[in-house]
C-alpha cells in the first residue's frame, strides 16, 4: 500500500461499514489527510454520520427494496421510516461476488430424497449461504440484498431463496414486454398516478409516491367526466399535509394557503421562507444536514439550492418528510375542475415506421429477442451486460463530479436509467437464449433444463408443466379415462449438479420447491422430477 494512501485506508477500515465507501471518499476529498488537524475534522464529521447509520440499522431500515411484509404492517413501517434520516448510498447493481466457498453437500448414497438436500443447505454457515445465493442469482440481486433477506428469514436458506425469486420475478415482469404484466400500456402509462420516481432509498421514494397519489386523487385525465369534488375538503387536506410536516401553526398555514390562491406548491415555498426567514439563502453548517441536502438535490435537481437547504433545515432529521414536501413543491398545478372551459383534445400524427435500413437502427431495438437464434441471444446478452457496466461507470463518474457541479446529478440519473435499461435487455436476451435451448431438448411430456440458469429454469419449468396439464383437458378429472395420461406424468430433467461449483446442484431444489409451493404433486428421483398432477 503506498504511504500517501495509508491514512485514507485507515479511516476507511474504521468507518466502512456502516458508511458507504463512495460517501466516505466524497467527504475525505475535502480534507488533506497528511495533516493531523484535517484528519480530526474529518473524523468529527464521519462520527456523526456513523452514529446516524447505526441508528438506522437498529430501526430495521430496508434499503434493498425486497420489502418486509412479515415484520409489521405498512403503517408501522411507514411511521418508522418517517422518523429516520437515511445516509445510505445507491448500491452498485453490478457488484457480483463469484467466489464461493467449497460446500460439503455430497448427498448420501442411502438418501436420494430432497430432505437431505434441504438439510445440507440449511446447515451451511451464514457466509456459505450468502455466497451460494449470490452465485444462484448471478448479479440479478446485490450481495447486500442477499444478506438482508437471509437475516429477515432468520438464516433459513430456502425461505430466503423464495423471497429473492419473487423479488427478481417482479423486477423482470416490470421491465419485460410480456402481455401478461399488469403495468399500464400506451398513453395511459404517462398519467400522473403511473409515474414512478427513481431513487436510491426505496422506502423514502415509496412514501413520497403515496403522498403524491393522495394529493392528486382529485385530478382526472382530460376527456373523462370530472367527479364531484369538495373544494373545502381538498383545501383542508392540503393544509393538513403541510401542518403535519412543519412546525408552523396550522392557522398560519391556512392563512398563507388562502393568500396563494389555494396553491399547494406556492404555500410550501412561502412556509419554507417563513421557517428560515433570517438565513434563507445561507448554506447549511451541520454535516448531517449537508449530506441530506446532497441526497435531496440528487432526487430533485430542478429545485434551487436555497429551497433544498430550507427543506432539510425545516424537516431535520427526517429526510423522508423533506422528500414529501419536495415532491409536492415540484408537482405541476392541477387543471381547473369547474368543467365550463374549453377542453383541448390532442391529435397525434401516426409515426412512420420505415425500418428498411437496419444499419441505422439503435442498439436497443424494439425487435423481439425471441425471433433470433440461441447463439445470437447469448451474444446480445453479453453485449447488453457490457453496456450496462459502462453506463454504471459513467454514472459513478458523474455522481462524483456532482459534488462540485450539481448539474451532473442529472447526468448521473440518466446513466443509471441507461444501466437499468441495458440490464432489462440483457435479462430478456438471456431468457430468449434459455427458451431456445429448452425447446431444442424437450418434448410435449418432458423438459430438459441442462445448461439453463436457475431463474430461467424455474420459469421454463413452470410454463411447461402448466402447458402439459392444460393439454390434458378433461382427462385431468375424468376418472379412468385420463388415468393413463395423469399417471405417466411430466418429466423435468434438472441434473445432479456434479458440474456445479461445490459439486452440489441448485437448480433441482429451486424447481422442486417452486412446483410444490404451487400445488403440484412431485416425485423426486434426484436428477429427474416427475410431476404427477395437482395435489388434491
Amino acid at each position: 500500500m503506498p504511504s500517501y494512501n495509508r491514512p485514507f485506508y485507515n479511516v476507511q477500515s474504521e468507518y466502512c461499514p456502516p458508511l458507504d465507501p463512495a460517501l466516505l471518499s466524497a467527504i475525505l476529498s475535502d480534507y488533506d489527510l497528511t495533516e493531523e488537524s484535517n484528519v480530526q475534522e474529518a473524523r468529527a464529521t464521519l462520527d456523526s454520520l456513523k452514529e446516524s447509520a447505526l441508528s438506522e440499522e437498529e430501526l430495521g431500515f430496508d434499503a434493498s427494496g425486497t420489502g418486509g411484509r412479515e415484520h409489521g404492517s405498512v403503517d408501522e413501517r411507514a411511521e418508522s421510516g418517517r422518523d429516520s434520516a437515511s445516509v445510505s448510498r445507491y448500491t452498485d447493481l453490478s457488484s457480483v461476488s463469484h467466489g464461493i466457498a467449497s460446500l460439503n453437500l455430497e448427498q448420501s448414497a442411502h438418501d436420494g430424497s430432497e430432505n437431505g438436500s434441504t438439510e445440507d443447505l440449511e446447515n451451511l454457515s451464514e457466509e456459505d449461504k450468502i455466497s451460494t445465493l449470490v452465485a444462484v442469482f448471478e448479479g440479478r440481486v446485490t450481495r447486500y440484498s442477499v444478506q438482508h433477506t437471509l437475516k429477515k428469514c432468520n438464516g433459513k436458506w430456502h425461505p430466503a431463496m423464495e423471497e429473492l425469486l419473487n423479488h427478481v420475478y417482479l423486477n423482470d415482469t416490470e421491465g419485460s414486454s410480456d402481455e401478461k404484466k399488469v403495468s399500464t400500456k400506451s398513453i395511459d402509462a404517462f398519467s400522473e398516478e403511473n409515474i414512478h420516481r427513481r431513487g436510491r432509498k426505496g422506502k423514502n421514494r415509496q412514501k413520497a409516491l403515496r403522498v403524491r397519489d393522495i394529493n392528486s386523487a382529485s385530478s382526472t385525465p382530460e376527456g373523462s367526466p370530472a367527479p364531484s369534488t369538495n373544494r373545502w375538503q381538498s383545501s383542508a387536506q392540503d393544509i393538513d399535509f403541510i401542518a403535519s410536516r412543519v412546525s408552523t401553526p396550522r392557522a398560519t398555514i391556512a392563512s398563507i394557503y388562502s393568500k396563494n390562491n389555494s396553491s399547494l406548491p406556492k404555500t410550501i415555498a412561502a412556509v419554507l421562507k417563513l421557517e428560515r426567514a433570517d438565513d434563507f439563502s445561507q448554506p447549511l453548517s451541520d454535516p448531517l444536514m449537508i449530506a441530506n441536502a446532497h441526497d435531496l438535490q440528487s432526487d430533485f435537481s430542478s429545485l434551487s439550492q436555497a429551497y433544498i437547504n430550507a427543506l432539510v433545515f425545516t424537516t431535520h432529521p427526517s429526510l423522508a418528510t423533506a422528500s414529501d414536501l419536495a415532491a409536492a413543491l415540484t408537482r405541476p398545478p392541477s387543471p381547473p375542475t369547474n368543467g365550463v372551459g374549453i377542453q383541448i383534445i390532442p391529435q397525434y400524427t401516426k409515426p412512420i415506421l420505415d425500418f428498411s435500413d437496419d444499419d441505422h437502427l439503435p442498439v436497443r431495438s424494439s425487435r423481439p429477442v425471441s425471433s433470433i437464434s440461441h447463439s445470437d441471444s447469448t451474444a446480445l446478452a453479453g453485449i447488453y451486460a457490457q453496456s450496462r457496466s459502462l453506463a454504471l461507470e459513467q454514472a459513478r463518474a458523474a455522481h462524483r463530479r456532482a459534488k462540485s457541479n450539481r448539474l451532473m446529478s442529472g447526468a448521473a440519473a440518466y446513466y443509471h436509467q441507461e444501466a437499468s435499461n441495458y440490464s432489462s435487455l440483457s435479462s430478456a436476451a438471456t431468457a430468449s437464449a434459455a427458451d431456445h435451448l429448452a425447446s431444442s431438448q424437450s418434448t410435449a411430456t418432458s423438459v430438459d433444463l441442462h445448461g439453463i440458469d436457475v431463474l430461467n429454469g424455474v420459469r421454463i419449468a413452470r410454463e411447461r408443466v402448466e402447458a402439459w396439464w392444460n393439454g390434458l383437458g378433461e382427462h385431468r378429472v375424468n376418472g379412468r379415462v385420463g388415468a393413463d395420461g395423469r399417471s405417466e406424468g411430466f418429466r423435468v430433467v434438472v441434473g445432479r449438479g456434479t458440474h456445479s461449483v461445490g459439486g452440489k446442484g441448485r437448480l433441482g431444489p429451486a424447481v422442486g420447491g417452486m412446483l410444490k409451493r404451487e400445488g403440484w404433486r412431485v416425485q423426486d428421483e434426484g436428477a429427474v422430477l416427475w410431476v404427477k398432477g395437482r395435489v388434491k
